[in-house]
């Protein structure tokens, strides 16, 4: 288990946000992570209210139930309060499996569209660094998923996306088994780095 002390000159953890494609292992990776580094992580509540809603509608009978925008909205809003809660907990350094930045990105999935709102919460998100597990991995249906055959697009509209804003990411590539170690590679150095910006100059 990896030891961290305080590593920021402001008081404040450092954020990394697992985000991209369904089924890229990302809830896996944050919670291999948070225990690695001992300290807490924020689960996806989209997911979360989704279940919801299906267990409701299976109640009731009929179709499968939609999105709607005040969904993406609450959403965001509550991924944020989340994750804002948490990072009063974490360890040094705090794991989110997504946020509200990636809820924007989900809604223009689904609706083919930003919505200035949801866009609006999501710039309000602190990230320090992005992991972005890469989509060759095999694609597990659980009952929920169903964006297999745009995996593709969501990995590169989140590159896109996060390059164009300028914040830091590494992408995870290759097998399972060599997902964490890459991972624990990128945010060693961002501890690294941050530690030493926080000592006195000379």
């Amino acid at each position: 288990m990896a030891q961290i002390g305080e590593c920021m000159t402001c008081n404040k953890p450092l954020r990394v946000v697992l985000i991209g494609a369904e089924s890229t292992g990302k809830t896996t990776l944050c919670i291999e992570l948070a225990a690695h580094y001992n300290t807490v992580w924020v689960a996806e509540f989209g997911r979360e209210l989704w279940e919801q809603k299906l267990a409701a509608q299976s109640l009731k009978g009929g179709d499968i139930p939609e999105w709607t925008d005040e969904d993406f909205i609450h959403i965001a809003q509550e991924q944020q309060r989340r994750e804002n809660e948490a990072a009063t907990r974490a360890n040094g350094i705090l794991f989110a499996d997504t946020n509200a930045f990636a809820t924007a990105t989900w809604y223009e999935r689904y609706a083919g569209k930003r919505h200035p709102e949801v866009d609006a919460i999501g710039d309000r998100d602190q990230v320090d660094l992005y992991l972005i597990p890469t989509p060759e991995v095999p694609f597990v249906q659980d009952g929920v998923r169903d964006g297999e055959k745009i995996r593709g697009w969501m990995h590169d509209r989140f590159v896109e996306l996060i390059e164009k804003a300028g914040i830091p990411y590494t992408l995870i590539t290759g097998p399972w088994e060599g997902r964490v170690e890459q991972a624990t590679a990128a945010i060693d150095a961002l501890l690294a780095r941050c530690q030493a910006e926080a000592l006195p100059a000379p």
